[in-house]
């Protein structure tokens, strides 16, 4: 063995070079792609699978390439390849010129016979609203749709979601809707570390206003455009507010927040047995650019006569209205406006304690160990964000499992199968954030949760839905077909009894 290597290594470098190149293919490798690196490729290679070198590499590259033009390359770069799924469609062929080809089914449905001319002139208006949402949403500009996960830790998943349009497409109102560029979020500054749910989101109510009045004085339909009319007027008189200064207050975002105390739980009483659960924390947020909607509630609240308990401080504005009854929940109703936000909330101490920790004098959910370990490798700017935590899923499956062991008619083995599957330790908790990007819409999130098991849950549940919305009228309607042939029959021999009767008594019918 030594004075084999000896010799190897005293081989002319030339020599070397030679069978290295003769090994790889001398002389035919122009048009080579680039070499799979990926683990099954290493493995495929480790069993001897012949892969295809030269001419015939390029050969099947050209058959493999998509004779029509699709978006493959830009949004697959966008995901995770080799996890444990990756989905990609193509709406670039089907979406294309969608209102056009809505606009071809309205001819075809007009030229059925026994269609009045009333009932014709409806049809061709609803296939005109439905024609122009398409075209002016901006649907038809998605081109592709893409879906990763990745098991970034073991048990641990980064998943990535893309709805793709081309750069410079994107324009119609369902793209700007929910947020134009993507910025920090804010609402994240609001959240205590007892935190079991959270999402904000924009949404520009403006626009939305603006696509309804649009397209109902284009439906033909002139009851829908006076309507929409008197809309503003009639919520001038229900709030004392105009609706175009309202629309012109609010900031375009919107969030919920729900907390959980772990350490005050409230008995909910049911028949037969009462469950534990944490008390509960709810709170609404909207952004705002003026104090127009807080002023306007304050007034509402004093004319109701409650006791309401006011602050009013340069940073903070609070409204709290005592509810005279005997809870077992901390419900004090608060109104307050901070930090650019309208937030109501199910108590003037919940509200305190967000505010807090916005102003940084409490740790907050981006503190704890959770949450760090979601956030990673997650963008930090967006348009909507969405978080729920552990402590939802185990408080959840804590209330099932004391519902089923309150339920007395329960078998033993069955109730020990269930609590199984409700472990409070395997709970879910995710956090994703979605942003419109100049190639669409994408979400990015990370969690305990394999989305691969959801899709291929979705493809069991679809085909099994399928044939029950089959097989159930069927066998309702067989089961039906088989009652009537039973009464029939029994009509029939009640006949023959009858007549049997009357000719041995000799009697008529």
């Amino acid at each position: 063995m030594k004075q084999t290597l000896q010799k190897l290594v005293k081989t002319p470098l030339a020599l070397i070079i030679c069978c290295l190149v003769g090994a790889a293919g001398c002389g035919k490798t122009e048009n080579t792609p680039s070499t799979d690196k990926t683990a099954g490729a290493s493995t495929n290679e480790a069993a001897g699978a012949a892969r295809p070198t030269g001419r015939d590499s390029a050969a099947l590259t050209a058959q493999t390439s998509s004779a029509e033009k699709n978006s493959f390359r830009e949004v697959t770069s966008q995901l995770d390849p080799g996890g444990n799924l990756f989905l990609y469609l193509s709406t670039e062929q089907w979406l294309d010129g969608l209102s056009a080809k809505i606009g071809g089914f309205r001819q075809l449905i007009d030229n059925l016979p026994n269609v009045k001319g009333e009932d014709q002139e409806n049809i061709a208006k609803v296939f005109g609203i439905i024609t122009n949402l398409v075209h002016d949403s901006g649907i038809e500009d998605v081109s592709g749709f893409g879906l990763s996960s990745l098991a970034v830790e073991k048990g641990f998943y980064r998943s990535k979601m893309l709805v793709h349009h081309y750069p410079g497409k994107g324009n119609g109102f369902l793209w700007k809707l929910f947020g134009d560029a993507p910025h920090a979020l804010d609402g994240l500054n609001f959240l205590p570390t007892n935190t079991a749910a959270a999402t904000f989101s924009d949404l520009n109510l403006a626009q939305f206003w603006t696509v309804l009045q649009k397209e109902a004085k284009q439906s033909g339909f002139p009851q829908a455009s006076e309507a929409l009319d008197k809309f503003p007027e009639m919520f001038e008189q229900g709030t004392k507010l105009k609706w175009d200064k309202v629309l012109a207050s609010l900031g375009n975002e919107y969030g919920m927040v729900l907390t959980l105390n772990g350490e005050k739980n409230i008995s909910i009483p049911l028949p037969g047995h009462p469950i534990e659960v944490p008390e509960p924390g709810l709170a609404f947020f909207l952004k705002v650019n003026d104090d127009l909607i807080f002023n306007r509630v304050s007034e509402a609240l004093k004319a109701t006569g409650l006791s309401v308990t006011s602050v009013d401080k340069p940073d903070v504005k609070m409204r709290t209205v005592a509810v005279p009854l005997p809870l077992p929940i901390n419900l004090t109703p608060t109104m307050a406006q901070a930090g650019g936000y309208l937030i109501i909330a199910s108590s003037d101490k919940m509200v305190e304690e967000m505010l807090a920790v916005k102003a940084g004098t409490r740790p907050g959910i981006k503190s704890t160990a959770e949450f760090q370990h979601l956030v990673k490798d997650v963008p930090a700017q967006g348009n909507q964000f969405g978080f729920l935590g552990q402590q939802f899923g185990a408080a959840m499956g804590k209330v099932q499992q004391q519902a089923m062991a309150s339920a007395g008619n329960v078998p033993p083995a069955q109730l020990t199968l269930m609590q199984s599957l409700m472990q409070p330790g395997s709970a879910g908790f995710s956090y994703s954030v979605g942003a419109h990007t100049p190639e669409g819409w994408l979400t990015v999130g990370k969690g305990n949760q394999n989305p691969g098991n959801a899709v291929l849950l979705a493809g069991a549940v679809v085909p099994i839905g399928l044939l029950s919305a089959i097989a159930i009228p069927n066998f309702v309607k067989a089961r039906g077909v088989a009652q009537n042939t039973a009464c029939l029959n029994n009509l029939h021999q009640i006949q023959g009894a009858k007549q049997t009767w009357a000719l041995e008594n000799k009697k008529g019918e």
